[in-house]
């Protein structure tokens, strides 16, 4: 029964030196000389390399298999049967992905030199190429594990500032929001008054033109009746250089004069109080004008107002964009730092596993090797006893020379006849040491 394997045959130092990489210790002889027990604890060695699972391992389902079942003696027969069928299961799958077709139970439990070490190089290659593909995926793993660490506090940075930038936002907002309030307030109040004042103006602005057109007027005449006082005077003093001296005349020029004068007074009474009028007018006119440029102004401060409270809110409306726009980032900062802690999790779980299968590879090879340091220390304390014997028999053959000497020097008479009887005894006693010498595994010189 050859395997179809498709790796080379391994010498077997190279396989002890494999082995031991793994923590186990393996003698020649054993590989040379393999039994069930060994073949079935360096198989499962292999196994645990790659799947982590061990004979310990299989033991706890076994058992639970066997509480489900409907069998009521549960012994220890049982338990092995089940649990060296699930081993072997295990050990034909991890054959069939090295290769190794027709692997059986019967390579544990008759195992041959040939097959063992075919078996052993298949398993050993198989281990070796699994282990090439897993450390690039394993040390990838790590690096995206930091990387991903590291974006972690990067992006929890980045959205402990937004956050920060937020929170100094809403507080801004919400103290300048009774600023608002009152400016809104005080926006309506002055939009109410500029409407009022415009109608106030309309009116002013239309009785004030008409004030300009009464005093144009009122100019006017001014200037009608000083040109008829010029005129008049200077008639007055054509009159003066034509008058006569005659008493009569001058009487009747004088009662003449002085009802003109009478009438030029009255005249001038009423343009004094006209002027007086006008001139009370244009006060109120100059008042009115002072009263329109205050007015003015206060307009002027009012748009200067009007223009600030809209830059404010128009600043307002920006931050309310940038707030919204935050808002938009901090959700998407959220959704990728999820995304990243749900990676980063993938990546804990793997290397947590990772890690777990490596200990477990640790404790069974730490089982595996107090396993052989106890048959090791069997072996040694029954080399130990094999010692013992072997120095009672020496003791005990020495003794029988010693006897055998004293037995000659006593009878040297009886020496002849015995001689023949003490060759063939002496050669049996070798034949006993040789036979005892060679089931003790003793080369005697």
């Amino acid at each position: 029964m050859g395997a179809k394997g498709t790796y080379s045959l391994m010498s077997i130092p190279d396989i002890v030196d494999s082995l031991g990489v793994w923590g186990l210790t393996v003698e020649e002889d054993r590989l040379m000389r393999p039994t069930p027990e060994f073949v079935e604890f360096v198989f499962c060695a292999c196994l645990a390399q790659v799947t982590g699972i061990n004979r310990e391992d299989l033991i706890e389902p076994a058992q639970e298999a066997l509480t489900t079942s409907s069998i009521e003696e549960k012994d220890n027969i049982y338990l092995s049967a089940l649990t060296h069928n699930l081993l072997c299961y295990h050990l034909t799958r991890f054959a069939n992905a090295a290769r190794v077709d027709d692997f059986s139970a019967y390579d544990i439990s008759r195992p041959t030199k040939d097959r063992t070490l075919l078996l052993l190089s298949a398993f050993i290659n198989f281990v070796k190429f699994t282990e090439q593909l897993c450390n690039p995926f394993v040390n990838e793993l790590a690096s995206r594990s930091d990387a991903l660490l590291v974006e972690r506090d990067q992006i929890s940075g980045k959205l402990a500032q937004v956050q920060k930038r937020i929170q100094e936002l809403k507080a801004k907002r919400d103290e300048d929001e009774p600023l608002c309030q009152e400016l809104r307030a005080k926006n309506k109040q002055l939009g109410d008054f500029v409407l009022q004042t415009k109608v106030a103006q309309q009116a002013v602005m239309q009785e004030v033109d008409l004030l300009k057109e009464e005093k144009t007027k009122l100019m006017e005449r001014k200037e009608y009746i000083q040109r008829e006082l010029e005129a008049a005077s200077d008639a007055n003093k054509r009159i003066k250089g034509r008058i006569v001296q005659s008493p009569e005349r001058v009487k009747r020029s004088i009662s003449t004069m002085s009802v003109s004068r009478v009438e030029y007074k009255k005249t001038l009474g009423i343009n004094e109080a006209k002027t007086r009028d006008l001139q009370a007018k244009i006060n109120a006119l100059v008042i009115i004008e002072q009263d329109l440029r205050t007015c003015i102004d206060q307009l002027q401060v009012v748009e200067k107002e009007m223009k600030s409270l809209q830059d404010i809110q128009k600043d307002l409306a920006e931050l309310k964009d940038q707030l919204d726009d935050k808002k938009i980032e901090r959700n998407e900062l959220r959704l990728k730092q999820e995304r990243v802690a749900k990676q980063l999790e993938n990546a804990h779980a793997k290397l947590t596993l990772t890690q777990q299968r490596a200990a477990d590879k640790k404790a069974a090879n730490a089982r595996i090797i107090e396993r052989l340091q106890a048959e090791y220390n069997d072996m040694d304390e029954e080399r130990k006893e094999n010692d013992l014997q072997l120095a009672e028999i020496r003791k005990e053959a020495s003794e029988v020379e010693e006897k055998t000497s004293e037995h000659l020097k006593a009878s040297e008479e009886e020496l002849h006849s015995l001689l023949k009887e003490y060759w063939s005894l002496k050669a049996a006693t070798n034949v006993y040491m040789e036979t005892l010498a060679t089931k003790l595994n003793i080369k005697m010189s």
